[in-house]
């Protein structure tokens, strides 16, 4: 294993631990369940006006950035939007099912990191937090629609040994319209936010673009029970809310929560 691709692995581990206890978990709290059809899954919500599915990831266009070619740019958001529809719009993924769609594309190194500590009972290993699952048995996606707002953009960086990396660096934020199993009622919506990075790079000059999903910024749930333990979310479909503060969850800039703290939001 190379120097580079071991010093990822031990990264990817701190990642999960600080998203399970770094960014906590943002309740739903206000939104108003009348405007919440089946028929209209997103009506009265600013995601109404969203892209669905794939197309809401927007890919810009690929100019050079430091020694990396515009070619190099455009395959590296062509993977990285694969990687966010693998992570977040998979339907097997989001049910609870294994994540195969998003650990295929991963780097063998990484691949091999994720599967092994995929659902650990050590959460601050456990590698499902990498991509949005709800809980198995837990929901049923309402409709085919899952609005997505996702934006990325790429800059050079180094890496630990000090060779360049392209980064692409990116946000997004998936609102599901979701019901118990096998039930009418309630329908609840959930938004999953994910602010972090995609790094690229070559082993030697000429080789292949190597990829690794890299450090998060900040991530959340919100619509869901708080600090879930198992790295499933959990739709809140009934109880107490935890009322610190209002958080806007449209607001890219909104604060990242303390260890262990759950917030609120006035609407999803």
């Amino acid at each position: 294993m190379s120097n580079h691709g071991m010093a990822r692995i031990m990264m990817a581990g701190s990642l999960v631990a600080a998203a399970l206890t770094g960014c906590g978990v943002i309740e739903d709290m206000v939104t108003d369940p009348a405007v919440i059809t089946e028929s209209r899954p997103f009506q009265g919500s600013p995601a109404e006006n969203f892209a669905e599915g794939a197309d809401g990831i927007v890919v810009p266009e690929a100019r050079e950035v430091g020694s990396f070619s515009a070619k190099d740019v455009e395959e590296a958001f062509q993977m990285s939007k694969r990687l966010l529809e693998a992570a977040h719009l998979d339907r097997r993924t989001l049910l609870g099912g294994k994540p195969d769609a998003f650990a295929n594309l991963l780097d063998p190194e990484q691949r091999t990191f994720f599967l092994e500590n995929l659902d650990s009972k050590d959460q601050k290993k456990n590698t499902r937090v990498w991509v949005t699952s709800f809980a198995p048995g837990s929901a049923e996606l309402v409709g085919d629609a899952i609005k997505v707002q996702g934006q990325m953009a790429a800059e050079v960086g180094n890496n630990e040994q000090g060779r360049p990396e392209l980064r692409v660096n990116y946000t997004i934020r998936t609102i599901y319209a979701v019901r118990p199993l096998g039930e009418e009622t309630p329908i609840i919506r959930v938004m999953a936010f994910v602010k972090a990075r995609h790094e690229y790079w070559r082993d030697e000059p000429g080789g292949p673009l190597r990829h690794w999903d890299g450090e998060s910024v900040d991530m959340w749930t919100a619509g869901t029970e708080c600090d879930s333990k198992d790295g499933f979310a959990h739709p809140a479909y009934v109880g107490e809310w935890n009322s610190i503060g209002q958080a806007d969850a449209y607001d890219d800039d909104t604060p990242a929560l303390k260890e262990g703290e759950c917030g609120s939001v006035a609407e999803i």
